[in-house]
């Protein structure tokens, strides 16, 4: 029995790395593995750096939109680490002492795990989060602006796209993005659930060959502005300050003015 705890232990642990980018994989501490309740937590000092649960240990921390259930119709696992907050490690005797800090929610994808993840910024003693986020190798694919009652208001999504595509619709065919395609587009969010396309940042030219669909592209390349193809802004730096555009989901480390604001209370 202790071997299979043993190995069960490294599993998990392995899990919770593949969840981690590198600076986490790397930062300083050790782990700590439990069975009951199941986690793996980092501690340092007496400190919690993170941990890996499964989320109906915090549950009143889930959504619709950051629960993610696997193949076999569970939750994914949910991750936490704390940016702003100095989380005692004692909190590891009642989890849901954790809703009274600052705290970073990232669920994965995909089973496999990996950098793939629906994360979240919640404020203190909050269940509403004040940030959401897709990243993809720390990069953001798709970004949702939320009101106080944790309501979407606005989506960015970033990636290669006919103009006309709705919101969540992948270019899966790149040869038909058409002319001009769309890197960033910006729609507005009404309290019925309807999106409307309200700024775009596109290409100035189409592709003469399929992009990749990694390629990021030269602010030069690009031009901002509405829909119907007005220009309306000079730079990247404009548009983004425009629609409120969190390129680098620095919302996630509580770098946000937003990421104070209160919410419900635990």
């Amino acid at each position: 029995m202790k071997s299979l705890l043993s190995s069960l232990g490294a599993i998990a642990v392995a899990v919770f790395l593949s969840l981690s980018s590198p600076l986490h994989a790397t930062a300083p501490g050790r782990w700590i593995e439990s069975s009951n309740p199941p986690y793996v937590a980092r501690v340092s000092d007496g400190t919690l750096l993170s941990i890996q649960l499964q989320p109906m240990r915090l549950r009143l921390d889930m959504n619709a939109h950051n629960s993610v259930r696997s193949e076999t119709d569970d939750f994914k696992p949910a991750r936490y680490s704390f940016p702003r907050a100095h989380v005692p490690q004692a909190v590891l005797h009642r989890l849901t002492d954790i809703y009274r800090y600052e705290r970073r929610r990232d669920v994965p994808i995909v089973s496999s795990g990996g950098n793939w993840v629906i994360a979240e910024y919640f404020p203190a003693r909050s269940h509403i989060p004040v940030a959401r986020f897709q990243l993809l190798g720390g990069r953001v694919q798709r970004q949702e602006r939320l009101d106080s009652t944790g309501r979407t208001t606005q989506i960015v999504v970033i990636g290669w796209a006919r103009v006309a595509a709705s919101a969540d619709e992948e270019a899966s065919d790149l040869t038909a993005l058409g002319e001009r395609p769309a890197w960033i587009r910006v729609f507005r969010v009404s309290p019925s659930g309807a999106k409307t396309l309200v700024a775009v940042a596109r290409r100035k030219r189409s592709f003469t060959a399929p992009p990749d669909p990694d390629h990021v592209p030269q602010d030069d390349d690009l031009t901002f502005g509405s829909p119907k193809g007005m220009p309306e802004w000079r730079s990247m730096a404009e548009f983004v300050a425009a629609q409120e555009i969190d390129l680098d989901a620095a919302a996630l480390s509580g770098k946000s003015g937003t990421a104070q604001r209160a919410g419900s209370r635990v």
